[in-house]
């Protein structure tokens, strides 16, 4: 009588345990859901950037005109014209004051 016994390796039936398969799924699970989350925020901020950009861009067009009303009204003639109609002119002789 002879016992044949064939010799198995337990290792080759369980190659990946369930619990790794559970652990790589519920990580492309949560992996998924951050890029959707991540591609809808980056939408929403984009809109805000592009309403803000709009926004400065009007401002300085404003500042721009300020800045050319101010010079303007900064000037020498500009200045001269309104003292005339109040009334100021010209020294003609300049008295000092010791």
């Amino acid at each position: 009588m002879t016992i044949i016994k064939k010799f198995e390796p337990d290792n080759q039936k369980a190659k990946f345990p369930k619990k790794y398969i559970a652990v790589t799924l519920l990580s492309l699970f949560i992996l998924t859901v951050t890029e959707i989350w991540a591609s809808n925020t980056l939408v929403t901020y984009g809109d805000k950037f592009e309403n803000l950009s709009y926004l400065s861009k009007g401002l300085e067009m404003e500042n721009r005109i300020l800045e050319n009303d101010i010079a303007k009204h900064a000037s020498l003639d500009s200045i001269a014209s309104k003292s005339a109609s109040l009334g100021f002119y010209p020294s003609e002789s300049i008295q000092y004051i010791r």
